[in-house]
């Protein structure tokens, strides 16, 4: 408390402009905030210093967590607080781009870790791939694999050792079941990671059981378990302001203001959250105001009192580490007088604290840091034994890193490590630019900048030399870096099981970590107020952000001399048109600094014929990329089936058969995804029509238009002059993308042009939207999910009273069933089967149609077999007449389907598109 007053009075106008920083848009860099630098990143740091213990939160997905909590925990009261998230979001949908499945749980990954640079918690995964929205929690475990999962929480549980363990609500009924799932698992590890005899195997490795003192789950008043309405700007776990909490609940209050952030941890929490930008998280910082969490007590001994926080009751002073000891207080009876000195140096530097001046707290600081080396040496020569000896030297070694951070920030020690190439080859030698900047007004002495590499890899100094830096001083240290000959490709170390719906672990020791750690660390190593201290920085490439400015960050990456990569990714063949040619292409990307050719080849299967038989592609620059074009003639007569075409560069008796996907936006790290050198045949029993020409309005982002293309039909892509402006009568269907009508106001202002051109005799197809679409306009509301009122009885965008509902399947073989078999887009050019519907993946659709007037024809209906989701679902896939033309919605995920190269769905598609424009359609349809 004696921080928090002096701090009050000091620190307001500091804070300021830390307030406006704060409000620019999340950007994820190598580099430190400014909260975590200079005087404010002192006072943060100062929190932690006289406390012990950590808090747990478990959730399902990205975007689960309580933000404020979180701010509150680590930012407000410094306590170790860390995040175990069981999946990465694999599953989930993309409002930005066209990421899915481990695309888009690389994006998630990396949009958490933009949320972490704001709350300053740890974060762990499981090995659980997200496979989907689930109404199950059976169904759930049963994926995952419950024992398997349970054995990484306990993992974490005894790396973490928290007091304290928060979840979602463990039971709760509808959808979202992983959510419930992963709190099941939370709890479960309340006992387990305590039992030995539980997962020995993490014992052998070194981890040591470990009772968690309580855990809860949210709820008690209103909060979001699984349906609740998340107030505005708030998280999951939020309850209303003024709720009275209900039961043994226990409301967290949020909304406290805090000095050195210039607002509320839930204010703060807020800009963390709209890092999820994938998932259409709010980007408005909600007003000053009481914010609440609540929670309910699941294990644990509850209080003689109701307790007003899930921190009531524990202990978190530094000084309860000598409860470890108890029946061998004898073998360091020193330890109880060594903490309470280390605690009063903490106290010393908060009260000597001034934003105006930190160097006022580097002789306690340096106290305390001396103190703690202290007790650690005497412990380790103490005669303590057991698992009370490894817990204490644990928790001393995690202090001696907290007291070394804030010594370094009271210094105003600065250090940049940078790179002057983002991706390097095998065997190359790059330079690392090591620099130390002293904005302190106290000198200090740099022994050392050494930079750390992989072994195998070879680090030499070619400039620079220790000394001391005075205020406003810095030295830089130079090092000629080279790629050991057999480093690891930069990509995720967690691989795709192809029999269950979770990860492999390529490498065990990284596992649970969010991604692998930097190849390439540079340390700086001072003495400061008479102490060693030591500040690391991952060596980093930096460039301007395109189109949004500013500078971009990313660490160094490894990447294949020769990325490659073939297009279509699918292919698709109609049988009968087998015996024709098909072209494909392999895109080479040079990565290498030297000039040199390439040769490229395509391995086809027996009986299929290659032309040209190779190409030479002649590369001169580093990050060129060249393109060799292949004409490929299968067999006549193909049946339906799968076939494979690889590609193959070859350069200096290398061979390289892979490529990477960048997965890269401004507000995360760019990152790459690994991806064999082919492409997936499907030969399809499929017909379109000749000649055919089809509109497409993009939305947030799909593969839709490839797939069209692979069937054979000529797509344009619609500009939003064109919506307004363009004759349409030249496209027979046009189609709108995914969430098309809440990310383009261009088609929500000309809308009535596209119903017009189906009144013409065109056909309208619209991909699912979300249930915001149905109040965009009404509302007034620019985004998803404006006007929080009585939903309207109808969209404007739809031709007919009609609605986007929540109903969605989510069980991917539940069988379909066929409404109206004589249905056209079910016949025609194709007559669609059950068949048709084998081999999806993840879900039958989502975000099905509600009709309200009789207009509308659903053609399709499913039941999914969980209790949570009940009654048969219709408005899967939904026409109506229009005029000369028709309007059709698609609820079915074709999205979904088509990257997977799924063959009924690429039949359902030719249907949709292959509707003839009637002869009266043909006048241009002018500007509405």
């Amino acid at each position: 408390m004696k921080l928090w007053n002096r701090v009050i009075g000091v620190a307001i106008a500091a804070c300021a402009a830390w307030t406006l920083a704060a409000r620019e848009p999340v950007q994820a860099q190598i580099t430190p905030l400014d909260v975590d630098q200079g005087a404010i990143g002192l006072g943060l740091a100062l929190r932690h210093l006289p406390n012990d213990g950590a808090v747990l939160m478990v959730t399902a997905h990205p975007d689960d967590e309580n933000n404020g909590l979180l701010v509150k925990l680590s930012r407000g009261l410094g306590i170790k607080t860390s995040l175990l998230t069981v999946t990465r979001g694999d599953g989930g949908q993309n409002e930005i781009g066209p990421e899915l499945f481990q695309a888009i749980g690389i994006l998630r990954t990396e949009e958490l870790a933009a949320v972490h640079r704001y709350d300053g918690v740890d974060q762990y995964f499981t090995r659980a791939y997200e496979f989907g929205y689930s109404f199950s929690d059976e169904e759930t475990f049963q994926k995952w694999g419950r024992d398997e999962i349970l054995r990484d929480v306990v993992r974490v549980v005894r790396k973490v050792r928290p007091d304290v363990i928060v979840t979602m609500p463990r039971q709760s009924g509808g959808g979202g079941q992983h959510h419930q799932a992963a709190a099941q698992l939370g709890h479960e590890a309340f006992r387990a990671a305590a039992d030995p005899n539980r997962f020995p195997e993490q014992i052998k490795e070194g981890l040591m059981p470990w009772q968690v003192r309580k855990s809860y789950e949210s709820g008690g008043g209103g909060g979001r378990g699984r349906g609740g309405a998340i107030p505005p700007g708030g998280s999951p776990g939020d309850v209303p302001a003024g709720a009275a909490p209900a039961g043994n609940a226990v409301f967290v209050q949020t909304g406290d203001y805090d000095p050195l952030l210039g607002m509320s941890w839930s204010q703060f929490g807020a800009i963390a959250r709209s890092a999820h930008l994938c998932q259409g998280m709010g980007q408005l910082i909600p007003r000053p105001g009481p914010t609440q969490a609540g929670y309910v007590l699941v294990n644990g001994t509850p209080a003689a009192t109701p307790e007003k926080d899930i921190l009531d009751g524990i202990d978190f002073r530094l000084t309860r580490l000598t409860r470890f000891v108890a029946g061998q207080e004898a073998a360091v009876p020193f330890l109880a007088n060594e903490l309470e000195a280390i605690v009063g140096h903490a106290r010393n530097a908060s009260d000597a604290f001034d934003v105006r001046a930190t160097h006022k707290t580097l002789p306690h600081l340096a106290a305390g840091l001396t103190a703690t080396r202290g007790l650690i040496a005497k412990v380790e020569a103490s005669a303590l034994k057991g698992n009370a000896r490894e817990e204490i030297l644990w928790r001393l070694r995690r202090k001696e890193a907290d007291f070394v951070k804030a010594l370094g920030l009271a210094q105003g020690l600065v250090l940049h490590a940078t790179v002057d190439d983002g991706n390097v080859v095998r065997g190359q030698t790059f330079t690392v630019t090591a620099s130390a900047f002293n904005t302190g007004v106290e000198p200090v002495q740099i022994t050392g900048i050494p930079v750390r590499a992989p072994q195998g890899w070879t680090v030499t100094r070619t400039t620079g030399q220790p000394g001391t830096l005075r205020h406003n001083e810095s030295l830089t240290m130079t090092y000629s870096v080279t790629v050991a000959p057999n480093a690891r490709y930069s990509q995720p170390y967690w691989k795709m099981n192809p029999d269950v719906d979770r990860y492999d672990i390529e490498i065990p020791e990284h596992h649970t970590l969010p991604w692998s750690p930097p190849d390439v660390v540079a340390e700086v190593q001072y003495v400061s107020a008479g102490v060693k201290g030591t500040l690391d920085q991952p060596a980093y490439f930096r460039y301007d952000g395109p189109w949004v400015g500013t500078e971009k960050q990313k660490v160094v990456n490894i990447v294949p001399a020769l990325s490659v990569r073939v297009s279509p990714g699918i292919a698709i063949i109609p049988t009968a048109k087998s015996g024709a040619k098909r072209e494909f292409r392999v895109t080479v990307l040079n990565n290498a600094k030297d000039a040199g050719a390439a040769v490229v080849r395509l391995e086809t299967p027996a009986g299929w014929q290659v032309q040209p038989r190779e190409v030479t592609l002649p590369f001169q620059l580093e990050e060129e990329e060249l393109t060799a074009k292949f004409d490929v003639t299968p067999p006549a007569g193909l049946k339906p089936g799968n076939h494979t075409i690889r590609a193959v560069a070859l350069r200096g008796g290398q061979e390289f058969r892979e490529g990477y996907q960048v997965i890269a936006y401004h507000h995360i790290q760019s990152r790459h995804l690994f991806h064999n050198a082919e492409s997936e045949v499907k030969a399809i029993d499929v017909t379109v029509p000749a000649n055919l020409s089809i509109g497409y309005v993009m939305g947030s982002g799909d593969d839709v238009p490839a797939a069209i293309e692979q069937l054979g039909a000529k797509v344009t892509m619609l500009t939003p002059d064109d919506v307004a402006f363009a004759n349409l009568s030249s496209f027979s269907t046009i189609v709108t993308g995914i969430r098309a009508y809440e990310k383009r106001p261009d088609l929500r202002a000309y809308n009535q042009r596209l119903l017009d051109f189906a009144r013409n005799g065109g056909h309208l197809v619209v991909q699912y939207n979300k249930m915001g679409a149905n109040q965009l306009m009404l509302s007034g509301q620019e985004g998803f999910g404006g006007g929080r009122g009585a939903q309207p009885s109808a969209s404007p965008f739809f031709p007919y009273p009609g609605l986007v509902s929540r109903n969605r399947i989510t069980v991917e073989e539940t069988p379909v069933r066929v409404l109206v078999p004589d249905a056209r887009e079910l016949n025609t050019p194709n007559r669609i089967t059950a068949q048709d519907f084998d081999g999806w993946v993840q879900e039958r659709g989502l975000y099905f149609f509600e009709a309200r007037d009789a207009q509308y024809v659903d053609l399709l209906a499913a039941t999914d077999p969980w209790p949570n989701n009940p009654g048969e679902k219709k408005g899967m896939l939904t026409v109506a007449p229009l005029g000369k033309g028709t309007w059709t919605y698609v609820g079915i995920g074709l999205w979904r389907q088509l990257p997977a190269g799924t063959p009924g769905a690429y039949r359902i598609l030719a249907n949709l598109i292959s509707k003839p424009r009637t002869a009266a359609g043909s006048a241009s349809i002018d500007a509405k």
